[in-house]
């Protein structure tokens, strides 16, 4: 591959919009929209085909921590501080319901690959299941000890990731609810957990400052990273699975070449915490935002990347950052190396200084869809092993792709 085509992530978009810290963000899975969650309490919906209108969805009464797309993109569901979930369709006008799922402020939400379920995760240390269609509580994984920041569906929706602030990353089956693998970390509390695209790797981001990828099948450590100089607070692998990107308190962004085990990028222009980070389902494009409320839309580039390329570009470039160190293993015992991650700083590029500002945000006008009541409580605790069993069944009609 030549030279010139071996090319740098470059920022695209810039946006600004929310009041509050953004807490999450997720493309849609066409790619060509953002629902970003914020502390403001509402989720808003950036059109990147249109962008001279957005859509703000603001029926929460609390601080939203999270959202997730179903996989058809026909419907967002969004958690909040305020205990609920509400599943609506990301448009002005169209309809919505809402559940109370749990006893505090539910931390995450995420489809599963069917559409069909739906997982939640709360400070009341529980994680729960939920049937879409009805808003019908299935069961629980609640092993944690403490709040449980994230849980994730593995790609094939036969595994479940969670994190918790007893400092564990724990692997539940979902058909039978076990724990399959506990992963213990001493230092500090996990933040947010990824699967890898293949579903047999996990990446952990820590309070520590580190970012961890596991072998859930062989309860082995994979790799560790120390490229962060504050604690880490998201991450997402790149469709190919031979990338991470990372967003930390410490302003910056990484991208991470795992086949290799070190840092190749290194990506500032926000102005605070970066909280949420973000692929394209084509990895063509990534986002991030945090507190500063800016919402950076950026070109990977990725697929032009050219390992044997990159020592001469990384030491050929004046703004090579050489600040923090790097740690890659694959028995787990890690050799520190020279970060040579080339810096890219986009607040002097002309799409930095074009801030999409001049759009129109459209506050949605949902009608609540009526269900009946005992389908919006939880199902008592007595009647989760039946539904486990009516749905281990039905969970036979779904899956039928062995996990790798």
């Amino acid at each position: 591959m030549e030279n010139s085509l071996f090319r740098d992530p470059a920022l695209e978009r810039h946006f600004t919009g929310h009041t509050g810290h953004i807490t999450q963000l997720r493309f849609s899975p066409d790619g060509n929209q953002i629902a970003t969650s914020s502390l403001d309490a509402t989720v808003i919906l950036w059109n990147l085909k249109q962008a001279a209108r957005c859509i703000r969805f603001a029926s929460h009464s609390a601080a939203v921590y999270g959202v997730s797309w179903s996989p058809k993109g026909n419907f967002i569901a969004s958690c909040s501080q305020d205990r609920t979930v509400k599943i609506w369709e990301p448009k002005v006008r169209g309809v919505s319901g809402e559940f109370l799922a749990h006893g505090k402020p539910v931390r995450s939400v995420d489809f599963d690959p069917t559409g069909q379920m739906l997982l939640t995760a709360s400070d009341d240390k529980a994680v729960k299941l939920w049937r879409v269609s009805r808003r019908q509580f299935i069961s629980s994984f609640a092993q944690q000890t403490n709040w449980v920041r994230a849980a994730k569906f593995s790609p094939n929706g036969k595994l479940i990731a969670t994190v918790s602030d007893d400092k564990s990353l724990r692997i539940y089956e979902v058909g039978t609810g076990e724990c399959v693998r506990i992963f213990t970390e001493e230092r500090a509390a996990p933040r947010q957990v990824a699967w890898h695209p293949w579903g047999n790797m996990v990446a952990v981001a820590l309070g520590c400052n580190r970012i961890k990828i596991f072998d859930v099948m062989n309860s082995q450590l994979l790799q560790m990273y120390v490229v962060h100089s504050a604690p880490v607070n998201d991450l997402a692998f790149h469709p190919s699975g031979n990338f991470l990107l990372s967003g930390s308190d410490d302003k910056s962004i990484r991208i991470l070449d795992l086949l290799e085990g070190r840092p190749i990028y290194t990506l500032t222009g926000h102005t605070d915490a970066v909280n949420a980070v973000a692929f394209t389902q084509d990895g063509n494009k990534f986002a991030t935002a945090g507190n500063d409320r800016q919402l950076l839309i950026w070109q990977s580039n990725l697929h032009t990347y050219d390992t044997s390329q990159f020592e001469e570009k990384s030491r050929s470039s004046s703004c090579c950052d050489t600040s923090s160190a790097s740690k890659s293993s694959v028995d787990a015992n890690s050799k520190a190396s020279n970060d040579l991650s080339i810096r890219i700083d986009p607040r002097e590029s002309l799409a930095y200084r074009a801030l999409d500002e001049h759009f129109q945000v459209v506050d949605s006008e949902h009608t609540p869809k009526q269900q009946p009541q005992q389908q919006t409580l939880q199902v008592p605790k007595f009647h989760a092993r039946h539904e486990r069993k009516l749905f281990a069944t039905e969970l036979k009609n779904i899956h039928n792709t062995p996990f790798l």
